[in-house]
Order: C-alpha cells, then sequence, then structure tokens
C-alpha cells in the first residue's frame, strides 16, 4: 500500500538552523604587532644608518686634527611599492528581501566577509616572498614586498645594502634548540638586539619543534627534572616564551608565512623571527567600504585598503624556512 513518507511528501520543512559557521584562520598577529603609519605616496620609504667600527688605535699627543669623517656616508633608503587590496560584493534585490536563516542581513554579511577577506589577504603579502612591483598598466599592479624577500629568501634584495641585509637565518630543516640558538646568536652579533624583544611567528611545524625543546629537556634523566603541581590535572610541555642566551622570543603560531596568492598551502616550518620595532605598516588609504550605485539588480559594493610594509632594517630580523 502507497504511503506517505518524509521522502515522497511536498511541503515538509527543512530544518535549517539559524547558525553559519566560518572555520578560516583569521587571526593576524604580523599586521597587528607592527607599528602603524601613513603613507603619503606610492613609494615608501625609510632611512637605516649604522655605527663605525671601534677604533681605539690613539692618537699622539699634540697631533692637530687634519682628516674629518663623513658621519653620514653610510647612511641607506630602503623603499617599498604600496598594494591595493580589495574584495568586493553584490547582493541580488530579491536575495536582500527574503528571509536567509542565520543572516539578518545579507548585504551587511557580504560586506563584513569582504572586511575580513581584506584583512587576511594583507596578512599573507605581508608574510610572503613577494618582491615589490611599480604599477605598469593593466595587469601589472603595485605589490609591496613580503617580510621574508626582504629578509632575503629566494636571493637578496638588490635595492638593500650588504650593511643592512639580514644575517641570521636557519634552513638546514628540523629545529634543535642548538640550532635555533644560533639564530638568536646571530642576530646578536649583527645588532645587539637594540629592541630587546622578539616575537617568532612559527608555522605549525615550527612551533612543534620548538615545544619539542621542553620534551627533550624532560626526557633526560639525572640531568634536568621538570616537577609541575598535580592540582591542576594537566601537564605542560610546550614553550609560548623562550628565554635564551641572546634575548627573549615570544612565540606565536601562523598560518600564513610564505604562502603564495590565491593558494592555502601552509608552510608549516617557516618562521618570521620578528623584532615589533623594526617593522611598519604605513597605509596610503585606510580601510574603507564603498558601496557602490545599484543598476536595478540589488546592492553591490567592495571594501579595499592600500598600504606597504616597511621593513626599517632587515638587520633587525631573522627567519626559519
Amino acid at each position: 500500500m502507497a504511503q506517505s513518507t518524509s521522502y515522497n511528501t511536498a511541503g515538509n520543512r527543512e530544518d535549517l538552523t539559524d547558525a553559519i559557521s566560518i572555520l578560516e584562520p583569521e587571526s593576524t598577529p604580523f599586521i597587528s604587532m607592527m607599528k602603524k603609519a601613513k603613507a603619503t605616496g606610492t613609494f615608501v620609504e625609510v632611512q637605516a644608518d649604522k655605527l663605525s667600527s671601534p677604533d681605539f688605535s690613539g692618537v699622539s699627543e699634540g697631533e692637530d686634527v687634519s682628516s674629518f669623517t663623513n658621519q653620514v656616508a653610510d647612511r641607506a633608503r630602503l623603499g617599498n611599492y604600496v598594494q591595493k587590496f580589495r574584495d568586493t560584493w553584490k547582493v541580488s534585490d530579491i536575495q536582500q528581501l527574503v528571509d536567509t536563516a542565520g543572516v539578518a542581513s545579507e548585504k551587511a554579511n557580504c560586506e563584513s566577509k569582504s572586511v575580513r577577506n581584506v584583512k587576511r589577504s594583507i596578512e599573507a603579502a605581508f608574510c610572503s616572498s613577494q618582491d615589490r612591483q611599480a604599477e605598469a598598466g593593466s595587469g601589472t599592479p603595485y605589490k609591496t614586498r613580503g617580510m621574508f624577500k626582504w629578509l632575503g629568501v629566494g636571493g637578496q634584495p638588490s635595492d638593500v645594502p650588504t650593511d643592512y641585509q639580514s644575517v641570521a637565518a636557519d634552513t638546514t630543516g628540523t629545529q634543535t634548540e642548538a640550532t635555533f640558538n644560533t639564530v638568536l646568536q646571530e642576530l646578536y652579533e649583527a645588532n645587539g638586539m637594540p629592541g630587546g624583544q622578539l616575537t617568532l611567528l612559527a608555522g605549525p611545524s615550527l612551533k612543534q619543534e620548538i615545544s619539542n625543546f621542553s620534551r627533550a629537556v624532560a626526557s633526560v634523566q639525572n640531568t634536568y627534572n621538570v616537577t609541575q603541581s598535580a592540582d591542576s590535572k594537566k601537564i605542560t610541555l610546550t614553550v609560548n616564551f623562550y628565554e635564551g642566551d641572546f634575548g627573549n622570543v615570544a612565540i606565536i603560531p601562523t598560518l600564513w608565512n610564505l604562502r603564495t596568492s590565491g593558494s592555502d598551502t601552509v608552510d608549516g616550518d617557516a618562521g618570521l623571527l620578528i623584532d615589533p620595532e623594526y617593522v611598519a605598516m604605513h597605509t596610503l588609504k585606510a580601510e574603507s567600504s564603498t558601496t557602490l550605485e545599484d543598476q536595478g539588480g540589488g546592492s553591490r559594493g567592495y571594501v579595499d585598503v592600500i598600504a606597504a610594509l616597511s621593513c626599517l632594517s632587515p638587520k633587525a630580523h631573522g627567519y626559519f624556512n
């Protein structure tokens, strides 16, 4: 006998919950930590300088001053182009009117997503190895140089003088405490770490390797014991702050290092060792949302930002790759 079932009866209401889940990384630690400044042109320049090597050869009694030192001879200009970041949205007139589960306003929802997309794009570009590019007509837009390129990944930028190039890096593979400390030592020997506090933006694999430092120590018998109260009912074997012989490092996991444009591939082994005092975001146009004229089909618009990454001195930073 024919019967009414859930799959052959018209009119059954669907159980569509009023919730929309977006599981995508949104944390942008690099943008959050850096200095903020205003750009006034499409090419942003900063100046770097250095001190002379110590001279303690002495001066003979009665010797007159016959020569002089040009104290600005080593001053260099470091520049980067701005880049326009934009994400668009459009909602049909009918879609805006219908009742959509989990969305009070489809227009507001789409505009909000565009803001979040632009923020992610900026973080990924700033953490990339792309080189700067001047505008050269359609298809060749301005591009800002990413931090990994500033530090020499894929070759040192030709416009950065040798005295200001990054010298602290490790590309050998799995990090141990010894290799990690070697990079910190290289950075200290290069500049003395004037900022005093470093931040490592570490890919997931690199973060795990650093946390293994504590596990390796805990596993060594009769050398070092890790004692932890059982009251908390947990065991902590992770490293979020590293105190070394050559400086302190706050370690923050990130999913943005060395991504290519339009790719979701994460480079888990890459890491940016940053002195926040020597990196900045110069903004030519702050984040803005523009609603365009409705030409009959519905609301449309875009969100955009124009900004450049300024590396005040590549020598102040290091990387793992």
